[in-house]
């Protein structure tokens, strides 16, 4: 459990304590201070021009290194700097969808789209669950505003279909990329053993170029070597 600020009309702002939700837990394992280190300046604000206005956009996260102020060892932390940033590595390693470079966290199961679906009602990510005997019957289910915010989850509905429809789909639309591949490849195949023929043909016109310069120069050391074979 732990601690939350609850608004009511009645009571007003008051605490309470609660199960932590995702972004809790995130928030502080990701923030300095656990680690005994003082920071100011992590995030800062952007300003774009929309339909001629003025837009701000706070809350954006800097980099480390342009954090205006980092004091590590400043006080008491719950876990060691090194632990810390070990920590981080191993969050950003389990960040799915955040890019080819990152690892991604390891999952099971064989849904065709998992990672890729998003909520209709909340725009959220869809999960992945798995149940039955074997554990191979897969749902996609939203928990995006259960696990941010403690509400009940949005939609949920099976597998099967969906991946069947979206796997069709995808088979009739990569056929012709198939074809057009393996016509380009056979080509490709031709076109390499026709230079590999070439560059056997000039290595062995080379190789008799070579013999019969040798021949040359051996004839003309020992002309009575040449006669000899010349009557034989």
């Amino acid at each position: 459990m732990l601690p939350a600020v609850n608004y009511t009309r009645a009571a007003g702002r008051t605490i309470v304590w609660k199960l932590p939700v995702y972004n809790t837990v995130h928030h502080i394992l990701t923030n300095p201070i656990y680690a005994g280190a003082y920071a100011f300046g992590r995030t800062g604000s952007r300003i774009t021009i929309e339909s001629g206005r003025k837009r701000i956009v706070r809350g954006l996260r800097k980099e480390r290194s342009d954090w205006e102020v980092l004091l590590i060892d400043h006080h008491e932390g719950y876990l060691s700097w090194a632990d810390f940033e070990r920590n981080q590595r191993l969050i950003a390693d389990n960040a799915n969808g955040k890019g080819v470079m990152a690892r991604g966290a390891p999952r099971r199961g064989e849904l065709l789209l998992g990672g890729l679906l998003r909520c209709g009602h909340c725009g959220r990510k869809l999960h992945v669950a798995y149940s039955g005997r074997n554990g191979k019957i897969g749902r996609y289910h939203c928990r995006g505003a259960f696990l941010n915010h403690g509400t009940d989850p949005c939609i949920s509905f099976g597998s099967l279909r969906v991946d069947e429809a979206v796997g069709t789909e995808v088979l009739e639309r990569l056929q012709p990329l198939g074809i057009q591949a393996a016509v380009q490849a056979i080509e490709t195949s031709k076109a390499q053993s026709a230079e590999k023929r070439r560059q056997i043909e000039l290595a062995l016109e080379q190789a008799r170029y070579e013999a019969a310069h040798a021949q040359r120069q051996y004839d003309a050391v020992d002309p009575d070597q040449s006669a000899r074979g010349r009557r034989t």
